[in-house]
């Protein structure tokens, strides 16, 4: 008697723990989508932002795009276990959940710490490009390379890396100009109102400081997804040994 009123509560519970794990381990697959088209857009849109630094690292948006792959793939794989409801690939799941909130919050750190890398790496870079500015204009080895300060500039609407002293005499380019183009491929200091004022240091500072600041808070956040879906891929096998059910296609 008092076994089949408990029943219905205990079922209850059961399908309950299995919904919500079914709910977070949607939410975690939209976590890897999110962490994806987080790398593809730093290995894009923001890419010259960040090139222009001597502290600049290739990898960061490839790491972004394995560690969103891998969610998205085990997520995907998970919900044949939640479905069936198998206790012992459950475990196995939560031993990954586990695994996936420790990499998010380390690849958080990550991002701060190439943050400030990156950071503290834009005086010398915008200097070697201002230096090499004539070099690389005449070269065709750089590609996009040979208008990294130009796009700088003209993006940001900023002017060398303090100021437009960095430039030498009667030589700034026309991206420091808002007449870009008007006449020949230099502006002059002269030219009172027509050019960029501010630096590009300042400018970029801010830039990368909110973006990449956005992206390591995002981590941080988005790692309480595993935490959840872990608890519930735990409760799921404990539920599910302890009322003895069975495995369902």
């Amino acid at each position: 008697m008092g076994e089949e009123e408990l029943q219905p509560s205990v079922m209850f519970s059961f399908y309950f723990i299995r919904g919500m794990l079914l709910l977070f381990n949607l939410l975690l697959w939209l976590v890897g989508l999110l962490i994806i088209l987080t790398g593809i857009w730093l290995h894009t849109d923001f890419q010259n932002y960040l090139r222009i630094s001597e502290g600049y690292s290739i990898y960061v948006p490839y790491i972004l795009l394995v560690v969103g792959g891998v969610l998205v793939f085990v997520a995907s794989l998970a919900c044949s276990c939640i479905v069936k409801i198998d206790p012992t690939m459950l475990v196995i799941y939560g031993g990954f959940l586990i695994a996936a909130m420790f990499t998010l919050i380390l690849l958080s750190i990550y991002i701060y710490a190439y943050k400030d890398n990156v950071i503290a790496g834009l005086p010398d870079g915008i200097e070697t490009e201002v230096k090499n500015y004539n070099a690389y204009q005449k070269s065709d080895t750089r590609g996009i390379n040979a208008t990294l300060i130009d796009f700088i500039q003209n993006s940001l609407e900023c002017c060398g890396g303090q100021n437009h002293l960095d430039w030498a005499k009667n030589s700034l380019p026309n991206s420091c100009c808002w007449n870009e183009g008007a006449t020949g491929n230099y502006c002059s200091a002269n030219q009172t109102g027509l050019m960029h004022e501010v630096g590009c240091i300042p400018k970029l500072v801010r830039l990368i400081n909110t973006n990449l600041t956005s992206i390591g808070v995002m981590l941080s956040v988005l790692a309480l997804f595993p935490l959840f879906a872990m608890v519930f891929a735990y409760s799921l096998a404990s539920a599910t040994r302890r009322i003895g059910y069975q495995s369902i296609v």
